[in-house]
């Protein structure tokens, strides 16, 4: 066993991945987040200690592979009674996610005015607003607050000069005061977006707008080099069920990777044995982009026959999500053949948290897009729990 730091400073133990068969093996993409494994590690390890607490199953999380062994996925097992029950691949795209993530307010608010001129005035909101009038308003959050910080501030400057004029202060001393004012105002303001996670949601809102784009390079070029690790692991050290899953932005991006998985050969590698599941998903805010044709086309191969099974899991109660908004429809990528695809399921979410006034549920909503990858007792589930379904026998 050896030790090493993974690119958090966080030590893990390094493991050999025992050569019995696992009986599932997960794939997992998160949404748009720099985090990386380890947060996704301490939160799946929480999330089985609780079963295990609940259930009385003798579940035991493994050690997390991490980059330094694999740079496209970190690995960790879950055993049971000795067993391999699953092999858990976190997916690493959030490197990609890190490039794309600016810490600097000015070019968030450059960036900023040329994407909310595409969702103001080139019909991006309504076009999200057909399909989802919620998520269309949180698109609004961002520049919404910034107006509201710049109206408080106008009246705090004009404040200011009512005070200098009755105090017959100079000029420059009004003038002075005002540029502190402003300063201070925007620093706390910036401070209050980043606790309130309207500086991550805008970062995101910028990643989705770029890959619409049509700027995917990198993106596209990791979705390949991925699909190839898959396949390889998979001819190596084949599991008895495979699952694709995609949390958030991640959903588009498994759309993409299952894609590719297609276009390198997993229907006969994998056929039978593989599955898509989307948490939380948010394709539409992508799919709606005419220059997107790359995902387009990369949703119309999925649609063809055979077809991968694929579970669509959304809540009305998270607004950062299209909930029960068929993907084909919202982009309007034909779909042969007969049948829904993907089967959509709505899940109450809220429940599990016992949200229940709507000021609660609004203030709770970056933690409840989380909620998926939570595990819940039966009672307050909804009708599914990850944790549980991962850890079932196949």
């Amino acid at each position: 066993m050896q030790q090493a730091e993974d690119q958090h400073g966080v030590q893990a133990d390094l493991v050999i991945v025992d050569q019995d068969q696992p009986r599932r093996r997960i794939y997992f993409l998160s949404g748009f987040d720099p985090r990386g494994a380890s947060f996704y590690y301490r939160l799946f390890s929480e999330q089985v200690r609780q079963l295990k607490r609940r259930s009385g199953r003798r579940l035991q999380v493994g050690h997390r592979r991490g980059q330094q062994v694999d740079r496209l996925l970190s690995r960790w097992q879950v055993r049971e009674h000795g067993a391999l029950g699953l092999d858990f691949c976190f997916l690493h795209w959030d490197d990609i996610a890190r490039a794309h993530w600016p810490k600097s307010p000015l070019v968030l608010l450059w960036d900023g005015i040329g994407i909310y001129a595409w969702y103001l005035l080139g019909g991006g909101y309504w076009k999200m607003r057909r399909w989802s009038q919620r998520v269309a308003l949180c698109g609004l959050y961002p520049t919404l607050f910034v107006g509201m910080v710049a109206v408080v501030l106008t009246l705090g400057c004009a404040l200011l000069a009512v005070v200098a004029a009755a105090w017959q202060l100079p000029a420059l001393v009004l003038h002075g005061l005002q540029l502190a004012l402003v300063v201070l105002g925007c620093w706390q303001a910036w401070r209050l977006a980043e606790a309130l996670g309207v500086v991550w949601l805008f970062r995101s809102i910028r990643f989705t707008h770029r890959l619409g784009q049509a700027r995917d390079g990198d993106l596209r070029g990791r979705v390949a080099e991925l699909a190839e690790r898959i396949l390889s692991l998979e001819q190596q050290d084949p599991a008895a069920q495979v699952w694709l899953a995609g949390h958030s932005s991640g959903s588009f991006v498994m759309a993409m990777l299952a894609a590719e998985l297609r276009r390198q050969g997993a229907d006969q590698q994998l056929a039978g044995r593989l599955r898509l599941l989307s948490l939380g998903q948010n394709l539409a805010n992508l799919a709606v982009h005419g220059k997107a044709r790359g995902f387009h086309a990369d949703l119309a191969l999925l649609a063809q026959e055979p077809r991968l099974p694929w579970l669509d899991l959304t809540s009305r109660d998270d607004y950062l999500c299209f909930a029960a908004v068929d993907p084909y429809q919202s982009c309007g990528v034909p779909r042969p053949g007969a049948g829904a695809y993907p089967e959509l399921r709505l899940i109450p979410l809220a429940q599990r948290q016992g949200l229940t006034s709507l000021g609660a549920l609004l203030s709770h909503q970056f933690d409840l897009h989380f909620e998926y990858l939570r595990t819940a007792a039966p009672e307050r589930s909804g009708g599914f729990d990850l944790i549980e379904e991962l850890l079932l026998a196949p």
